[in-house]
């Protein structure tokens, strides 16, 4: 009984050690901390708005989040609390959840150096899931850092691998990456210049076992003051299947820090 315990004490350390290690990455990497000449007016003025600084500052954003999410259409949601830390020079984020009543579900969603990961365990032991680093994978989780630009203001100001181009004074897209894992997101403003939508035409879609394309989007509201900068406390992000939104995540932004 004790060897079991010390087992499984070592499973969960190695897990969380691994995920300390990439954080670590993440801080290490001061990328891109010089501010931009070449962004357009509209994506300046964006950043602007946000509070975007670039003054002697680190170089990731971390917060906390609580919210809900749903893993499959009409299924009850799971609540979970979650603290991420994301890359402003470069694309790169780590995001560690608990879930369930019980806090028994640990999950890792992550992107780093290019290549993007999602582990989910029981207590920190047991495998639930783990995805690692195909195109499909790659893709998708730059997705989803250029979705939460607006929870990481300074990045539009000082991120060199962030392409932008505007469409009209509401509509904004950025990319990011090369080939097949290139991703982009159009992201649509409202009267006040503020972000309230970030669209995908396609983003991959685990369904029994096969990785479909389909169209994925998020929203954003409730801006709020913190510290110097502007953005939004809640959010939630969707599929759309079979033309039915099918919102999965929603959540609120807690503490945030720079």
């Amino acid at each position: 009984m004790a060897l079991a315990g010390a087992g499984a004490f070592y499973v969960r350390h190695r897990f969380t050690a691994r995920l300390d290690a990439i954080a670590a990455e993440i801080r290490a990497d001061k990328t891109g901390l010089l501010p931009r000449a070449d962004l357009p007016a509209e994506v300046l003025a964006l950043a602007q708005k946000l509070g975007a600084r670039s003054d002697d500052l680190p170089g990731v954003v971390a917060f906390t989040q609580s919210g809900e999410m749903w893993m499959a259409p009409g299924a009850k949601p799971t609540a979970f609390t979650a603290s991420q830390i994301a890359g402003v020079g470069s694309a790169a984020f780590l995001w560690r959840a608990a879930m369930n009543p019980a806090r028994a579900i640990l999950v890792a969603d992550y992107f780093v150096h290019g290549r993007g990961g999602l582990d989910v365990k029981l207590l920190g032991i047991f495998p639930i899931a783990h995805m690692l680093g195909d195109a499909d994978m790659n893709r998708g989780e730059m997705l989803r850092y250029l979705a939460e630009l607006p929870w990481n203001p300074d990045a539009i100001l000082l991120n060199p691998s962030l392409d932008w181009s505007v469409i009209d004074p509401q509509t904004l897209k950025v990319a990011t990456g090369r080939g097949a894992d290139r991703a982009e997101i159009t992201f649509t403003l409202n009267a006040d210049g503020l972000i309230t939508d970030a669209r995908a035409e396609s983003r991959p879609y685990a369904d029994k076992g096969r990785m479909i394309p389909l169209p994925w989007h998020g929203r954003f509201w409730a801006y709020e003051s913190i510290g110097s900068r502007l953005m939004p406390r809640e959010g939630e992000v969707a599929w759309e299947l079979d033309g039915q939104e099918f919102v999965y995540w929603r959540g609120k932004l807690l503490i945030w820090t720079r």
